[in-house]
């Protein structure tokens, strides 16, 4: 799971820089302004390049964004909310429902021996029944999915049913 959240977070900042440099480089009329003032008998000349500034700044602003996330997903989640997040996006990526948490606990419990983390009770609501989907955690140390297994009653780690 890290090495696909790795990947991923590379292929973004990958195409991001990508699409920075091609905007950049593609700007023939890039807003560069020179301005030149004369203080005190001598000239200054100041130039302004906005709009490569804001590529760049963009760029970055992205670039950190993944790392937060990866971050996040490699350290696990001090936050209920982010923990919410990643596991609504996981479970609608591996699959073709529609999911809603219910029954919300945002404190850290132990849901194994030793292992701490956020509980969700997911309902699929993509069907008009809204039958319950199943009893998730997700680790608060190292950002895993587990799902409780209906038959043995065990906490497992959750695999996609692809």
């Amino acid at each position: 799971m890290k090495k696909k959240c790795w990947m991923l977070t590379m292929v973004a900042v990958l195409t991001l820089s990508v699409a920075a440099m091609f905007t950049g480089c593609s700007n023939k009329n890039d807003a560069t302004t020179t301005e030149k003032t004369t203080e005190g008998g001598s000239s200054t000349t100041a130039t302004n390049n906005d709009l490569g500034d804001d590529v760049e700044d963009a760029a970055d602003d992205v670039a950190d964004g993944a790392k937060d996330l990866a971050d996040d997903v490699a350290n696990g989640f001090d936050d209920y909310d982010d923990a919410h997040d990643y596991l609504i996006n996981k479970l609608s990526s591996d699959g073709d429902g529609q999911y809603e948490v219910r029954n919300k606990d945002k404190n850290v419990i132990e849901y194994r021996d030793g292992a701490k983390g956020y509980h969700f009770e997911i309902y699929d609501t993509s069907k008009d029944s809204g039958k319950k989907y199943g009893d998730f955690y997700v680790d608060k140390d190292n950002g895993k999915i587990y799902k409780k297994n209906t038959d043995t009653k065990k906490v497992e780690e959750y695999k996609a049913n692809k």
